[in-house]
């Protein structure tokens, strides 16, 4: 009884989303909470898939840890497998991967960074790593990403293909700046009519494709990185910001943080910052306490 009233939950809600934009919304699948025994938050910024394993990290200066995390039925169990040291205080937004380098965007300083965990996964105890930062000169084209606070960079794909990376300014304004890895110069800076959202959040490269989170509207925007243009979008507020409360609160603004696009799922990660679950996330979905969440949808095909 109570799995049907869940799955009835679920289809008014999608119904009800659906009516409140022209674009289509993502089917959930499920959520489960990053369950760990620190008793601190866990501010959840970054994922990336490198085979079988899924990392994340978080976005506080004190927690320079790469995690990996494991699924197990409805939870998330995750731990830290390698402590990583990042001159300047850190806050990490982001993380991508490309031919054994991980990378790191840093919004405090606006510092992009690597390292590869080959030699060091299989460690019981490793040693903290040192991460490179990579010389990007970024005032060479007006951009100025130590000056902006914490309205820099927020996201970060690679086309690992072409070796083009993308670094996600995240609001005012808003854009796209790309770099060749080769070089290490930039290339480009655009972006998109902020039709449905004023911000992005995290990004990933797929399929020849760039996909963002536009965190204040609920859209994963599927993007044509070589025409700029926007191919589709679909929302997810029917789950992040329905009417009756959003997951965690009080909060203003969007939590999604952190994307990850797989072959049959769309996987969105919240920073909730602390906070307790709202009562309706206890009674909708049973979340409960203060632990973030990855919210799991099904990928439309084509998308």
């Amino acid at each position: 009884m109570r799995k049907c009233l869940f799955i009835l939950s679920l289809v008014l809600l999608t119904n009800w989303a659906n009516a409140q934009s022209s674009y289509q919304a993502l089917q959930l699948v499920g959520m489960s909470q990053l369950q760990h025994s620190d008793s601190a938050p866990f501010d959840l910024s970054g994922i990336v898939r490198v085979g079988d394993h899924t990392y994340v990290v978080a976005d506080k200066e004190w927690n320079t840890f790469l995690y990996e995390i494991s699924m197990d039925s409805a939870t998330f169990g995750f731990k830290a497998i390698q402590p990583l040291v990042i001159e300047d205080k850190p806050d990490i937004e982001a993380i991508a991967y490309c031919q054994g380098n991980f990378y790191l965007a840093n919004e405090r300083n606006g510092g992009l960074y690597r390292f590869n965990i080959r030699d060091k996964v299989s460690s019981v105890a490793p040693e903290p790593l040192v991460c490179e930062q990579i010389p990007v000169d970024f005032y060479a084209v007006g951009l100025k990403p130590d000056t902006w606070g914490n309205a820099g960079w927020e996201g970060l794909a690679i086309d690992c293909e072409h070796q083009i990376l993308y670094l996600i300014k995240e609001r005012q304004p808003r854009f796209i700046t790309t770099v060749d890895m080769n070089t290490w110069h930039i290339l480009d800076q655009f972006t998109i009519p902020e039709t449905e959202s004023n911000d992005f959040a995290d990004a990933k490269f797929n399929n020849g494709y760039l996909y963002l989170i536009e965190r204040n509207g609920n859209y994963i925007t599927k993007v044509d990185p070589r025409t700029k243009t926007v191919v589709d979008k679909r929302h997810y507020r029917h789950v992040a910001s329905h009417p009756d409360g959003k997951l965690f609160g009080p909060e203003k603004f969007g939590m999604a943080e952190a994307l990850l696009m797989l072959e049959d799922e769309i996987w969105i990660g919240l920073d909730n910052n602390g906070h307790e679950v709202t009562e309706h996330a206890k009674k909708v979905y049973g979340l409960s306490g203060n632990k973030p969440v990855i919210i799991r949808f099904e990928r439309p095909i084509g998308f």
